[in-house]
């Protein structure tokens, strides 16, 4: 597989590029169903494999997969499908969640990675962004006219879902960010010793 950063390949079956614990990152991408199956993986809906190859399709995002989270989740573009990846027991479940627009695009997925006070969470958010976009189109609109009537206020966001995770492990964090930096190094060095090779080519001075 053709691919411009490198990756991690953990023993769940999922592929984690290393990034930070931020609440929406995507932190990787998964293979195919048929790959996914190979390594163990089950529908929880029953589903057959050909609704599951048509719902994941081909390497699509895996949000929220950290080495000490208990889930991910898995989804191939903003229009398609969320599954919830349990990585313990290696189920992918169809996530049934309806946004007010009916655009799947509109689901926000939130991970509390730090303690305060109600323990860690994943929430499933409703962001009602189009919405909110066809409220200022239609008072864009009324602006050109005179009315009387009062606007409701902007689209607030509501919480779908919320399920308990893990709280970040803060020593395999770092272990991540001091190999992802190490990695950044390398190529950035490696980019300098390309872009000097150039020059000399271009220039001649060498």
């Amino acid at each position: 597989m053709k691919a411009i950063l490198k990756i991690i390949i953990l023993s769940s079956g999922l592929w984690l590029t290393a990034t930070n614990a931020d609440a929406s990152n995507i932190t990787g991408r998964y293979d195919t169903w048929a790959a996914m199956k190979a390594d163990g993986w089950q529908s929880s809906d029953g589903f057959n494999d050909n609704r599951m190859h048509n719902a994941l399709l081909w390497n699509g995002d895996v949000i929220n997969q950290y080495p000490w989270t208990k889930y991910a989740l898995l989804r191939h573009d903003p229009d398609m499908p969320i599954f919830l990846a349990d990585k313990q027991k290696k189920t992918l479940s169809l996530m049934k969640l309806k946004t007010r627009s009916g655009a799947r695009s509109d689901l926000r997925i939130i991970y509390q990675g730090e303690d305060k006070g109600k323990g860690c969470y994943i929430s499933i958010v409703d962001s009602g962004y189009w919405l909110e976009f066809e409220r200022q189109q239609y008072l864009g609109i009324k602006s050109y006219g005179k009315s009387d009537d009062k606007e409701s206020g902007p689209i607030k966001p509501e919480i779908l879902m919320t399920l308990p995770e893990n709280c970040i492990n803060k020593q395999q964090l770092n272990a991540i960010k001091a190999k992802q930096k190490e990695k950044d190094r390398a190529l950035q060095q490696w980019v300098g010793e390309q872009t000097l090779k150039e020059l000399c080519r271009q220039t001649g001075n060498c």
